[in-house]
């Protein structure tokens, strides 16, 4: 698969669209001793393709400047700066989706945060919250329990309100904690799934150089997403500079087959196209290879810029496919922390990591509920705790 991704490249440029891939077993005496052919169907670009093809909503994705790894960059000029692909219908429909829906609930808090039935002394913390993002029935519920645990007298003391506000917030935050690795036997098989433009190979370079380069664990890095020669260009400019190696899969069978063949390593990896969450067929596909060879940790990675109506979506159309983590991407984008807080308390995974920037190693903290909690009540601004070495 990677040949032909080359191959691929080679004839049409970086811009190449893929809109098929498939494996065709070869047929003969001796067809069991060779590999099977890779057939590849593609345009030279996205402006080339059919109009049918151009107005269904390809998955296609602009790629984004990542400053990787900065100081070996410097001496490795080779390295390409971006990876340019023609952003599609579909994505560019669906980012004008998410913006309507976040404007809508703007509009709906700034509506609620007039809340005549709060106790005088608590409507300033109320406000608060809901500025933040955090849902109207859950800042009530966190209002409603100062009220019971505190005295009235209590209840104008500014830092015992903060205080119980935090206690209450934190215990709302579930996290799943590090990823352990010592205590292994086999690899650690991790994979990323998400929709488009939430930066999942980002995130998964920035784990990468955390096991890597910092743990000194041997990682190995899989990736899935054949339908962007950019986004398997990104990841393999990303393993090259970290010394990791890198497979792509193109078929359920060809991902088990890296898996197993990357057994030696501790940590494997796993990097996915972006699905957009209205695409079941391509969900159904990635839920093909999670069931010829199923993770042990799938992270749903989500974007903390976007609006807790089209998360929740997200959440509800990725479900089939199975994931028990929730990693949150773009905290610096993100106009309040609380829609981590309702996502959270509407699914039953837990929160892994958190990331900051774009920045390779760098930005990607470990999900830690006191610290979240700071930044929903604005005590703390990215107070989480960076991913740290054993």
């Amino acid at each position: 698969m990677a040949d032909a991704l080359d191959m691929v490249k080679k004839h049409f440029g970086g811009d190449a669209v893929i809109l098929n891939t498939r494996s065709i077993e070869r047929r003969g005496v001796l067809s069991g001793r060779h590999r099977p052919n890779v057939e590849i169907t593609a345009a030279r670009a996205f402006a080339d393709l059919p109009e049918p093809l151009r107005s269904c909503g390809l998955e296609i994705t602009r790629g984004r400047d990542d400053r990787i790894l900065a100081t070996k960059l410097t001496t490795n000029p080779a390295v390409p700066s971006t990876a340019g692909v023609v952003d599609s219908a579909g994505v560019i429909l669906s980012e004008v989706n998410a913006l309507r829906d976040l404007v809508g609930e703007l509009v709906d808090r700034s509506r609620r945060t007039d809340a005549h039935d709060v106790p005088p002394a608590l409507r300033g913390p109320y406000v608060e919250l809901v500025k933040n993002a955090v849902a109207e029935d859950l800042a009530r519920q966190l209002v409603e329990g100062v009220v019971n645990s505190l005295s009235a007298s209590e209840w104008t003391d500014s830092r015992a309100v903060r205080a119980k506000l935090l206690e209450s917030l934190s215990a709302m935050i579930p996290v799943a904690g590090d990823i352990a690795l010592d205590e292994r036997s086999r690899p650690a098989v991790i994979a990323l799934i998400g929709p488009t433009g939430v930066g999942k190979t980002t995130t998964i370079a920035k784990l990468a150089a955390e096991f890597s380069l910092r743990r000194k664990k041997s990682v190995a890095l899989i990736t899935i997403d054949t339908y962007r020669i950019a986004a398997v260009d990104q990841l393999r400019t990303y393993a090259q500079i970290m010394g990791i190696q890198l497979t792509v899969a193109g078929s359920p069978a060809e991902f088990r087959e890296a898996v197993q063949a990357a057994s030696c390593h501790d940590v494997v990896l796993i990097d996915t196209a972006g699905r957009s969450q209205r695409d079941k067929g391509k969900l159904s596909e990635l839920k093909a290879y999670f069931d010829a060879c199923r993770p042990d940790e799938v992270h749903l990675a989500l974007s903390g810029a976007a609006g807790e109506r089209v998360l929740l979506q997200t959440i509800e159309k990725f479900r089939p496919v199975g994931f028990n983590r929730i990693l949150f991407t773009k905290l610096d984008e993100a106009i309040g922390f609380g829609v981590i807080l309702s996502c959270l308390r509407k699914v039953e995974a837990r929160l892994s990591y958190v990331t900051t920037g774009q920045d390779v190693p760098r930005d990607i903290l470990l999900g830690k509920s006191e610290s979240l909690a700071a930044l929903i009540l604005n005590t703390a601004r990215q107070s989480a705790e960076p991913v740290a070495a054993d």
